[in-house]
């Protein structure tokens, strides 16, 4: 397993990176409900999985130009509220702008874009990418060869990431 270094790890949007990024992080939070009743035999509360919410934060510099292979503070700005498709991938290249293999991948909403200015100090930004489906991976419901779901005894269907095959 190869060591992926932070200026190697870049978020794009679509295929093109954020400009002048300074660093990106993934949060990834899961949210469970209270399943206990007077019944049970164990002294703690059971939870169940509720949901599953994911997003992407990206600081970066504001810079002045474009950069017509990158996208920057200003095209993210006014694109606060629509749904783009989003990577975390490796990359490489002339400013680490060429997309390598994609570690995470999917579909995202802008749902926030900060930019901050203090007096003698380079102007920054922070944008928000909120989850949209699933999570960042290609899930798919495993059946049998027969076309039946695998069901869990709580009747969940249960899932794997998918891998493509060549």
């Amino acid at each position: 397993m190869a060591i992926v270094k932070g200026q190697n790890l870049r978020v794009f949007v679509g295929s093109r990176a954020i400009a002048a990024a300074l660093e990106c992080s993934l949060q990834v939070q899961l949210t469970t409900r209270q399943r206990s009743t007077k019944d049970d035999d164990s002294d703690f509360v059971g939870n169940v999985v509720a949901s599953l919410n994911w997003s992407v934060t990206a600081n970066a510099v504001v810079v002045d130009n474009d950069e017509l292979d990158a996208i920057g503070a200003a095209e993210l700005t006014g694109l606060v509220g629509t749904d783009v498709q989003l990577q975390l991938s490796t990359a490489s290249g002339e400013k680490n702008r060429e997309q390598g293999d994609n570690l995470l991948a999917g579909e995202a909403i802008i749902s926030d874009v900060q930019i901050t200015a203090q007096n003698r100090q380079r102007t920054t930004y922070q944008v928000t990418f909120t989850g949209k489906k699933n999570m960042l991976i290609d899930l798919r419901y495993i059946v049998t060869a027969d076309n039946h779901y695998i069901r869990t005894s709580d009747g969940h269907i249960v899932m794997a990431a998918h891998e493509e095959v060549e």
